[in-house]
């Protein structure tokens, strides 16, 4: 079984369709360490404001993990838009 790396976009709205916590929106920010760190922010509505909560994690691989491990699919906003 192939391993492909998650679709992960930055600063930018998503929605969980499928896997831990779907139905839920995510954002990810990436933070100005070097090498970078990732604060993945959860949030019950898209705009941030109710139930929302975070994680850390300290490195690219480690939010592809995180991913991986959620089982997240995510449609991130403006995706197949035209």
């Amino acid at each position: 079984m192939s391993s492909r790396p998650p679709v992960i976009e930055f600063e930018k709205a998503g929605r969980i369709s499928s896997g831990d916590d779907a139905g839920k929106y995510v954002k990810i920010q990436e933070l100005p360490d070097s090498p970078p760190s990732y604060l993945i922010l959860l949030a019950h509505d898209g705009d941030f404001v109710h139930g929302c909560g975070d994680y850390w994690v300290e490195d690219r691989a480690s939010l592809e993990d995180f991913f991986h491990e959620g089982q997240w699919v995510v449609g991130w906003s403006g995706e197949g838009s035209s």
